[in-house]
């Protein structure tokens, strides 16, 4: 029965579950004093690629949420330790904020649009026309395509705003292409994120977010428990239309730590 579900870790997706914009949901500093207090190994996840994780772990400290930087881990780090792990490529053509390409800099790969190994499409909100035009030259070309994160929205104070998925339509509009998605809800997000929790077995693990196509995929498809909150991209109207369903349900954050409570 769901209400026996008892998790032995967490990975935490940020915005629209934690907080949305500059403000928290009211439960979440509870909730994660709840996981400290009961030794409950937690990450926070996110798909959202323009920051690094010293960043994230300096917004949530603003916040008031205390975390380490290696409690942090974004579509951006999951694409360099998969690009590092899984393949030979070090000349990368990067479609990606500063902070994206600081990153990719310092785990030592070459940034450059001159005859590169691949092309990754990452969540620029800084995007100009040159680098969708020489991302669709190098696709024409049949260099292999990556992508940190296939979100179409990214949820904000001001509302739902263009994601990666958006440059992704645009580029398979041109090219016909694809990329090779490398976070949410793919399996090298998982076994990034499996790694910085002690390599817990995955049934164990909760995925806790708010979208269906990438928080509750990931979750449903890569046999972790799947949560979802209510409190970002998802009703429960697009709930009832979606294919897959979440092994638990709540309204926001403060649903779930009622849950934890009556199962430890």
């Amino acid at each position: 029965m769901n209400e026996l579900i008892k998790p032995h870790a967490f990975m935490l997706d940020l915005d629209g579950t934690l907080y949305v914009g500059p403000h928290l949901m009211p439960d979440t500093v509870e909730f994660l004093r709840f996981l400290r207090e009961h030794d409950i190994p937690h990450i926070f996840v996110t798909n959202n690629s323009s920051k690094s994780a010293a960043e994230y772990r300096d917004k949530l400290e603003k916040k008031g949420i205390s975390v380490r930087e290696d409690q942090v881990l974004t579509s951006g780090d999951s694409s360099i330790r998969y690009i590092k792990k899984h393949t030979d490529h070090h000349k990368i053509f990067l479609v990606g904020t500063p902070s994206l390409e600081n990153d990719f800099i310092s785990s030592g790969f070459e940034l450059t649009e001159n005859d590169p190994d691949c092309v990754i499409l990452g969540f620029d909100t800084g995007i100009t026309y040159h680098k969708l035009e020489m991302a669709g030259h190098f696709l024409y070309q049949g260099l292999p395509y990556y992508a940190t994160q296939p979100d179409i929205t990214c949820i904000t104070e001001k509302g739902l705003t263009p994601d990666t998925g958006v440059f992704i339509a645009g580029l398979e509009k041109m090219t016909g292409r694809l990329p090779v998605i490398l976070g949410k809800p793919s399996f090298p997000m998982v076994e990034a994120a499996l790694e910085l929790l002690g390599n817990t077995p995955s049934e164990k693990v909760a995925m806790v977010g708010d979208q269906l196509d990438t928080d509750i995929t990931m979750g449903v498809t890569n046999n972790l428990i799947s949560i979802l909150v209510l409190s970002g991209e998802t009703d429960e109207k697009k709930l009832q239309n979606f294919n897959l369903t979440p092994d638990l349900v709540f309204r926001d954050i403060g649903g779930l730590l009622a849950h934890l409570r009556h199962v430890y």
